[in-house]
């Protein structure tokens, strides 16, 4: 079975058998389904990857992201997924977990596959060249979960800088002057790095002298958060409250307290930033910054749609609005 003999028992031409298969949202529904349904009686399987390759086009978008998808990216890539399979583009995704070696093997492959864009939480500061080379050979490209300016990248994101400071002077405006910060690899991503700048520049417009030993970076998770948190209980000066620049970090910060014997927020108050689905259910219930994150994935997936359909567009950057989140992990000092 083929699509020749598929197009003779639809009584269709190749034609609209093919596009059946590559575009099925150009092909009238009860037509396409007819299509299908001889196509699935005869055990017919489209080969996608050869089409592709017969018509040096791919429908395969790389999605990328720094870590493991949790309940803040998983929003992202299910908008990002949901948007692209309207157009029948597939996805395929990696994770490279803060390492520029895994990255580069990453975007690497994804040159050779010719993907038709790709999607990127984010990169590491050696691998911005590598990125480049995408859109010089014509496969585009966006940033999301951040903003570049002053760069020629597509991006959708939030002000990372502006969210971690809110957080920063919303503890101030509660009193606290000796505030911790749990934070990620600041050193190797920009986003990170951003985060960390918007929470020094609130403590310095408010007066508040930067104490480097309150600061821990770490990878992000439960485990990282709780170890760090560990370690600032243990301070001579232990802070009255803490700032996790990651829910993942706040949500493990939570436990090392809890075991501790101290109470949040009667000892301590514990900021995050993302609002994962997790933290409106902590005990207590987590105050955050939230960013708009099934929006940020469609609006990439959009970005992407355009420039494949018309290529030479000028760069599409968005920055959108991120919102304190008030809960009850935090109180104020006196």
């Amino acid at each position: 079975m083929n699509m020749n003999e598929i197009a003779k028992i639809a009584g269709v031409s190749n034609a609209t058998v093919s596009r059946a298969f590559r575009t099925p949202e150009k092909v009238r529904p009860e037509l396409k389904e007819k299509i299908f349904k001889i196509a699935a009686e005869n055990h017919y399987v489209y080969n996608a990857s050869a089409a592709d390759l017969k018509r040096r086009v791919s429908n395969t978008v790389g999605v990328l992201f720094q870590q493991r998808i949790g309940a803040v990216f998983s929003k992202t890539f299910m908008a990002i997924q949901e948007t692209l399979l309207e157009k029948n583009i597939s996805v395929i995704i990696g994770h490279t977990q803060f390492k520029p070696e895994v990255e580069s093997q990453l975007l690497q492959q994804f040159l050779e596959r010719q993907v038709a864009g790709i999607i990127l939480s984010g990169f590491t500061k050696e691998n911005k060249t590598l990125i480049k080379k995408f859109s010089s050979q014509g496969i585009p490209s966006v940033i999301i979960w951040e903003i570049l300016k002053g760069s020629d990248f597509n991006y959708v994101g939030i002000d990372n800088h502006n969210a971690a400071f809110k957080a920063t002077e919303y503890l101030i405006g509660l009193g606290h002057r000796r505030i911790g910060l749990l934070i990620g690899p600041y050193q190797k991503m920009e986003r990170i790095q951003n985060r960390y700048d918007g929470y020094k520049d609130a403590l310095t417009k408010n007066k508040i002298e930067i104490d480097q030993s309150i600061v821990i970076s770490s990878e992000l998770g439960f485990l990282q958060g709780k170890e760090a948190m560990h370690r600032l209980l243990k301070a001579a000066d232990r802070p009255s409250a803490v700032f996790a620049a990651s829910d993942y970090l706040a949500m493990g910060a939570l436990k090392a307290i809890k075991e501790a014997g101290m109470k949040v927020p009667k000892d301590i108050s514990l900021m995050g930033l993302d609002d994962a689905e997790f933290a409106a259910y902590c005990d207590p219930p987590l105050s955050t910054v939230r960013g708009p994150a099934r929006e940020i994935g469609k609006i990439a997936a959009k970005i992407l749609l355009e420039i494949k359909d018309e290529p030479g567009l000028p760069p599409k950057q968005y920055c959108l609005d991120s919102d304190l989140i008030i809960r009850d992990s935090c109180a104020p000092h006196f």
